[in-house]
């Protein structure tokens, strides 16, 4: 049964806060629990509803809190966007460091980074759905999300310098390379993990990695044929 709640007043434009900001509600024990039910909840209910038709009062319901209490946390649902987008670029951070961290090779390390990627993609779908629909509509989460992103194509645009200083891809230009590779990366995840697939073709996890990493590593590890 849904829990029937009291909405709560509209806030002052004025009164948006960062997501980032800690409020006293997330410093006890009791508040980060309740900050990670919302978490969840919203997870779920983008995942089912998308993020244009999810309600506060839906995200409430499913983490078994009141509307009010939700905006002890937060203002909008943006806002809980945002703070599970910042969550989901440390993951897929972290995970794209390890394998360089652990001296693999670079094309190597650049396929275990894209699967990495891919894991984090298909555990939270939830919020990856939300954020797609999300840059489209929402003027000051997209530019939250360009933040974020931008930080992911200086790290690619580094290993595209780093690998043509190896004699790889000549001529290419690093960043243009970064956000045309990481644009399919997050479309193709988007396509496959969030809307599950193309018409009529069967999905094969192992395949589109494989399709994803290839095209990858191909697109930066070669070398201009002898002539």
């Amino acid at each position: 049964p849904r829990v029937m709640t009291t909405p709560a007043p509209a806030r002052p434009a004025n009164t948006v806060r960062p997501a980032s900001t800690a409020r006293p509600e997330k410093a006890t024990r009791k508040g980060r629990q309740t900050d990670e039910a919302f978490r969840e909840a919203a997870r779920l209910v983008f995942a089912r509803d998308g993020y244009l038709n999810a309600k506060i009062s839906d995200i409430a319901a499913a983490a078994g809190r009141s509307v009010a209490s939700f905006y002890n946390y937060y203002d909008t649902k943006a806002d809980l966007l945002i703070a599970l987008a910042e969550e989901f670029h440390a993951e897929a951070s972290q995970l794209a460091a390890l394998p360089y961290r652990a001296g693999l090779s670079g094309e190597e390390a650049l396929r275990e980074a894209v699967a990495g990627f891919w894991r984090t993609y298909a555990k939270r779908r939830g919020e990856l759905i939300g954020i797609f629909q999300a840059a489209m509509v929402e003027g000051r989460f997209r530019d939250r999300w360009l933040e974020l992103r931008g930080e992911a194509i200086t790290r690619i645009a580094t290993a595209v310098r780093k690998a043509q200083a190896d004699g790889y891809c000549p001529g290419v230009d690093p960043v243009m390379t970064a956000s045309a590779l990481s644009a399919m990366l997050e479309h193709f995840c988007y396509i496959w993990l969030g809307q599950g697939g193309e018409k009529d073709v069967p999905f094969d996890d192992d395949l589109a990695l494989d399709a994803l990493c290839t095209i990858w590593v191909k697109a930066v590890y070669w070398r201009p044929e002898a002539g």
